[in-house]
């Protein structure tokens, strides 16, 4: 039996999922092929939906003013440290690019 997800870091469950996707995805990475990368590694889809759904300030992500905290963090990480820029690296706060 495999370890526990839940308690698994978050980092390697997601460097475990990208690469299960594009070892057996290849250019198809889908919902079906996505569904089936969880499914092998054991993780909870219901629960990942969730936490993307209760990213989104509306239920409507159509809407122009409909934002998403985790895509804002991502954008502010990127104007903070200028990881926009590849290939970079962020040690101790300071982006190291080449």
């Amino acid at each position: 039996m495999k370890a526990d997800k839940e308690n698994e870091n978050a980092t390697d469950l997601w460097w475990d999922y990208i690469a299960r996707v594009h070892s057996h995805c290849y250019n198809v990475i889908n919902e079906d092929c996505s569904k089936r990368a969880f499914e092998h590694l054991e993780i909870s889809w219901e629960k990942t939906q969730k936490c993307i759904d209760d990213s989104f300030s509306s239920k409507d992500r159509t809407s122009p003013t409909t934002t998403n905290k985790l895509i804002d963090d991502e954008i502010k990480y990127w104007r903070d440290y200028g990881t926009n820029i590849y290939p970079s690296v962020v040690i101790n706060k300071k982006t190291f690019r080449g």
